[in-house]
């Protein structure tokens, strides 16, 4: 079963050294980063010092959902049966790979594999309420049943892509992901991950969340089953 990950990166030049080299040689010729049009120099330091890693730039910055889509197309070009999301802060351990690949090698029905944060821990209190209330409402709109809705660390099969394809350019995308799945009916599993948090203030805000609120009501209206 091949695979990609992809992993939007965003002025994250000071943590893409120590992103890197957090990837196991098993890992790291399937992974695709995807510069968002950073400020900073990380075209040209990847350019510079890891020239063999598979690297994309949009010149402008277009959002997280449209990096998500760039690394996507990219790994179904490369005929990759399976896509992996990872944000690119470090909040996320590149040792919990396999433990969503795994499922699909075990259930050729399962379509999603989306990883659930110990909400609460080391999370700042408005972020956490935020996270509860988008997936409690999810999981009453939609009866799409998930502990951790925002949670970015996911895969999914290339070969749904079509039935989950965000229009959202931002940090909505995620969410849209899990509604257009919803609608589908597509299989899932959730699994528990660790996080770390090197910076609080890195992610959604409050205004994003109530804009993804609002998007939730108005895909709930609009996106057909």
């Amino acid at each position: 079963m091949s695979y990609r990950i992809i992993v939007p990166i965003f002025n994250e030049q000071k943590h893409l050294s120590q992103l890197i080299k957090s990837f196991k040689k098993q890992h790291l010729s399937s992974l695709i980063l995807v510069n968002d049009g950073s400020t900073d120099n990380t075209a040209e330091f990847l350019a510079k010092n890891y020239p063999k890693v598979t690297a994309l730039h949009h010149k402008i910055n277009l959002g997280k959902g449209k990096a998500l889509e760039t690394g996507t197309k990219k790994a179904i070009s490369q005929k990759a049966d399976v896509i992996i999301f990872m944000d690119g802060d470090l909040q996320h351990k590149p040792t919990d790979i396999n433990r969503f690949l795994r499922p699909f090698a075990r259930d050729p029905d399962l379509k999603l594999v989306f990883g659930a944060r110990k909400i609460g821990t080391n999370m700042h209190f408005s972020s956490f309420f935020g996270n509860k209330l988008l997936t409690v409402t999810i999981n009453l709109l939609f009866r799409y049943f998930l502990n951790d809705t925002q949670c970015g660390f996911r895969a999914f099969r290339s070969s749904a892509f079509q039935q989950i394809q965000w229009q959202s350019s931002g940090y909505s995308a995620e969410t849209e992901m899990i509604i257009r799945a919803a609608k589908n009916r597509l299989k899932y599993k959730e699994i528990p991950i660790d996080t770390i948090y090197l910076e609080q203030h890195k992610g959604t805000h409050f205004i994003d969340g109530i804009i993804i609120m609002l998007k939730i009501i108005l895909w709930k209206l609009t996106i057909p089953k």
